[in-house]
C-alpha cells in the first residue's frame, strides 16, 4: 500500500459530501460540540508562547481557540485531509487576524507536520486512521520531548444518544450494511479505551490517561432542522446519501419527532460521552 492509498475513502469523504456538509453546517457545528472543545482546551492548557499542533483541525475552532491562548509569540498548526475544511479555518483565521494561526492538507499518517510541537490537541480528529500505530509515532516525531498530547475521541455508541436515536429509526425504514469492523477508521474506533491507550504505548507516547466526560449537545431550536443535521452530518449520512426520496422522507419525519421529544427550555438536547485522552512524547 503507497502512502496515496491510505486512508483514501476517508480522503473522498471529507473532500466530498462530507467536507462541504460541516462548511456549511460551520456554526452550527462549533455549538454542537462547544461542550467539548471546552473540555479539550482545560485540559491542553496551551500557554503563551507554545507551539501547538492541531490534528485533524476542520474548519478551524480549535486552531483558533488554541492560537488566542499561545498568542502572537507562540503559533498553530492545524492539520487536515479536507481542502474544504481548510479554506474555511483560514478565512476565519484571517478574518480573526491569526497569522500565527496556519493550515496545511496532509495526512497525519505519512506526511510532514510542520514544526515539532510543545502541544498537540485535536478533537475528534484522530479517530479515522487507517494505521493508527503509525499514525501517532509520526505525530510523536514531530513532537518535542516531554511535549504533550490531548484528545477527544467518542465513547461507545450507547453512550451517545445523539448517535442511537438516528441509527434506530433509520434502520427501520432503509437497509444497512453489515457491521463494521468496531476498530475500522470511523468516529468509534477509539470508543475501546484499553485498545487507544495500548495504540498510544505502542507508537512511544508515555503516560497515555483517559478520563470520561458527558454532556448534553445543543443541536438547535428547531426540531427539524436538528433532523436535518443528522442526516447531513451524523453518523446515518453515509447510509442516507443514496436512498430514494420516500425513504429518506420517512426517516426525516420519525427523526424530527424525535426531536421534538428531546427539546428543553426551546433547545433539542442530546446527550453524548467522551474519552479526553492526554499522553507525553
Amino acid at each position: 500500500m503507497t502512502d496515496a492509498d491510505i486512508n483514501q475513502d476517508q480522503k473522498e469523504f471529507w473532500n466530498g459530501q462530507g467536507g462541504s456538509s460541516w462548511v456549511s453546517g460551520q456554526e452550527e457545528m462549533d455549538r454542537f460540540l462547544a461542550p467539548f472543545t471546552e473540555q479539550l482546551m482545560v485540559h491542553a492548557a496551551p500557554a503563551d508562547g507554545q507551539r501547538v499542533l492541531d490534528i485533524g483541525c476542520g474548519t478551524g475552532d480549535t486552531s483558533l481557540r488554541a492560537a488566542s491562548a499561545v498568542g502572537a509569540a507562540g503559533a498553530v498548526h492545524g492539520v487536515d485531509i479536507s481542502q474544504p475544511m481548510l479554506e474555511l479555518a483560514r478565512t476565519r483565521a484571517k478574518d480573526a487576524r491569526a497569522a500565527h494561526a496556519t493550515f496545511a492538507l496532509g495526512d497525519a499518517q505519512t506526511d510532514t507536520l510542520g514544526d515539532a510541537a510543545d502541544l498537540v490537541i485535536s478533537r475528534f480528529g484522530v479517530m479515522f486512521f487507517e494505521q493508527p500505530v503509525a499514525a501517532f509515532k509520526n505525530i510523536h516525531a514531530h513532537t518535542k520531548p516531554g511535549g504533550r498530547m490531548v484528545f477527544v475521541c467518542w465513547q461507545p455508541v450507547r453512550e451517545n444518544e445523539w448517535v442511537h436515536i438516528g441509527l434506530g429509526i433509520a434502520k427501520k425504514h432503509v437497509a444497512f450494511p453489515p457491521p463494521p469492523d468496531p476498530h475500522a477508521p470511523g468516529p468509534f474506533a477509539f470508543a475501546d479505551i484499553e485498545r487507544t491507550l495500548g495504540i498510544l504505548g505502542d507508537a512511544g507516547w508515555s503516560n497515555a490517561s483517559a478520563e470520561p466526560f458527558a454532556a448534553k449537545l445543543n443541536q438547535g431550536s428547531s426540531a427539524q432542522a436538528a433532523a436535518e443535521s443528522l442526516m447531513l452530518r451524523g453518523p446515518i449520512s453515509r447510509v442516507m446519501m443514496d436512498k430514494t426520496d420516500a425513504e429518506k422522507a420517512a426517516v426525516m419525519s420519525d427523526l424530527t419527532d424525535a426531536m421534538t421529544a428531546k427539546i428543553t427550555d426551546g433547545q433539542v438536547m442530546l446527550g453524548a460521552g467522551v474519552w479526553i485522552v492526554s499522553a507525553t512524547a
